[in-house]
């Protein structure tokens, strides 16, 4: 592993990480130019809900934005979530950051990650104990990997969320199915990734009983229902703002 001291606190990483640890090793900070954006749009004093945290790069960051506030992180991946702990450890911020090793999803109950990733150089190694150079950020649910813990939006009992920040590779249409009771209740800015086809055909192939959900819109949702408007970060990611 690495570590980085950067102008939002120190930032250990996986030495083996294709993508996230180079701007480091640069002396830059992972998709900063966005993270300066999404500040304005973040209330110091409300809380952060973030899925698919991996090893914290943004939730680390995000501390920074808040006064009051609190972020509740999830992250699946056991050794993402081991690194996301130092991170919080050794910028002491357990008092502001709570993490939880389960994956978001539309059901409660026990499930499994992919054996490998289906992003970077080395599609077909398997992603758990391995030394080669992997994109750990694109894992997705599925498949005959780490067994791991599902949890709902609806389910979770946290309260004042200002913020939602969901990269979950091809899973947002599921989560935000079953996350309405918790967005109505709470109004939060949402910001997510645009889920890829090759994640989502993934999802279904292992968890084709929930078919069903994955043209769930949840900007039309919001825009229709909410009274919300779009607002461009960049072309990956959407922006939902409540008017």
């Amino acid at each position: 592993m690495e570590t980085f001291n950067t102008k939002y606190g120190f930032i250990t990483l996986k030495s083996n990480e294709e993508y996230i640890i180079e701007p480091y090793r640069q002396g830059k900070y992972w998709e900063d130019v966005d993270l300066i954006k999404l500040k304005s749009y973040i209330d110091c004093d409300r809380n952060i809900l973030e899925i698919g945290g991996h090893s914290g790069t943004s939730t680390i960051a995000y501390s920074t934005f808040l006064d009051k506030g609190k972020i509740y992180v999830f992250e699946p991946q056991s050794e993402m979530f081991d690194i996301l702990n130092i991170n919080i450890k050794q910028n002491k911020l357990q008092d502001k950051i709570f993490s939880y090793n389960q994956a978001v999803f539309c059901f409660n109950g026990k499930g499994n990650m992919n054996k490998y990733t289906l992003d970077g150089s080395n599609l077909h190694e398997p992603i758990k104990d391995n030394n080669k150079i992997l994109n750990y950020g694109g894992m997705c649910i599925g498949g005959k990997g780490e067994e791991i813990e599902f949890i709902t939006m609806n389910s979770m009992n946290i309260d004042n969320i200002g913020f939602i920040h969901i990269d979950a590779q091809g899973s947002e249409p599921f989560i935000f199915s079953q996350g309405l009771d918790l967005i109505n209740k709470n109004r939060p800015v949402i910001y997510y990734e645009r889920p890829e086809r090759r994640f989502m055909n993934n999802i279904l192939r292992n968890y084709p009983e929930y078919e069903n959900l994955k043209d769930f819109d949840i900007k039309k949702y919001c825009i229709e229902k909410l009274n919300y408007k779009e607002v461009f970060i960049n072309g990956e990611n959407i922006l939902l703002v409540p008017c």
